[in-house]
């Protein structure tokens, strides 16, 4: 039931999507222009909102810490191996490398471990993206700068990925949870107000954007992308996690957070910095599909 009430809302407002820009509410400058607002002000707003105010102590486990954020690394590096291995256009290799890494944590993986081992296995995830999430966003932002096209390159990449909105709204995130931050009344309302439009937006904006007919000329790189993210991710951190003695609820929480499906905001990030929108959008749509069957499997296999 989870994993259902996680999936009808993502494929609802992908449909909505497809429906506006068939019916001509959403145009194509139209649906970028709600991509930027996603990128620059919602995202930024959800960070800060829902990481930015997490209790780290109350659940603090540096292996799974570790763990999630080394394999984050890896797939991003495998990404970035096959897609020069295997001579892909610059604005996929970083969409393919995002596609590859970035999950959709908040809002599909929560709600699953919440069902699955309560309330403190939901604190473990949210005290654990604190850390995984800015760091999600750091290489995803770095991958898409590493092959953004050279005439929007004014500024060198190390500066252009510091002083992208949603690296700066995932670290400052991550600062204010250590200093235990909480948001004064007025400025929580409209974080979480401005937070609660990155989701529907980014979904919005990705089925008005979604080309379907392009999937038969990127299908290897779907494939790719797909089995590092579904498969390959939550296999090597299982096997970390038991090399290193996690107990059952931290394999359990790592894994299934490690084998969720590419983040919506995936095609937002990649449609701002140059990447390939329509590779960045069908992984999000393959793979959401796929993890159904996935995360069964993962499920019925963890330790409980």
């Amino acid at each position: 039931m989870a994993m259902l009430a996680g999936l009808v809302p993502v494929f609802l407002l992908l449909g909505l999507g497809v429906f506006a820009r068939r019916i001509g509410l959403l145009d194509e400058a139209s649906a970028t222009g709600l991509n930027r607002l996603v990128v620059y002000f919602a995202l930024p707003a959800l960070f800060i909102a829902k990481v930015g105010t997490a209790p780290l102590e109350s659940a603090f486990s540096p292996r799974v810490i570790l763990v999630t954020v080394a394999i984050v690394a890896v797939a991003t590096g495998l990404g970035l191996w096959y897609a020069r291995a295997a001579h892909l256009p610059p604005s996929q290799r970083g969409a393919l490398a995002q596609g590859a890494m970035r999950g959709n944590i908040v809002y599909f993986t929560f709600p699953l471990i919440l069902t699955l081992h309560g309330d403190d296995g939901l604190r473990l995830a949210a005290v654990s993206s604190t850390v995984l999430v800015p760091m999600m966003n750091l290489l995803a932002v770095g991958a898409l700068e590493l092959y953004r096209p050279p005439g929007v390159r004014d500024r060198h990449i190390v500066v252009r990925v510091v002083a992208n909105p949603i690296v700066i709204g995932a670290l400052a995130a991550l600062v204010l949870a250590i200093v235990h931050w909480r948001p004064w009344g007025w400025l929580g309302i409209t974080l979480n107000a401005l937070a609660d439009l990155a989701f529907p937006g980014a979904l919005l904006a990705l089925g008005a954007q979604l080309e379907v007919a392009q999937w038969r000329r990127m299908w290897r790189s779907l494939g790719v992308a797909a089995a590092i993210k579904l498969l390959i991710m939550p296999l090597g951190g299982w096997w970390l996690l038991k090399l290193l003695g996690a107990t059952p609820l931290e394999t359990a929480v790592g894994v299934l957070m490690l084998a969720a499906p590419t983040a919506v905001a995936s095609h937002s990030v990649a449609a701002e910095l140059g990447g390939d929108v329509e590779l960045s959008s069908s992984c999000v749509l393959v793979t959401t599909v796929l993890s159904v069957a996935t995360y069964v499997a993962w499920v019925l296999l963890l330790p409980r």
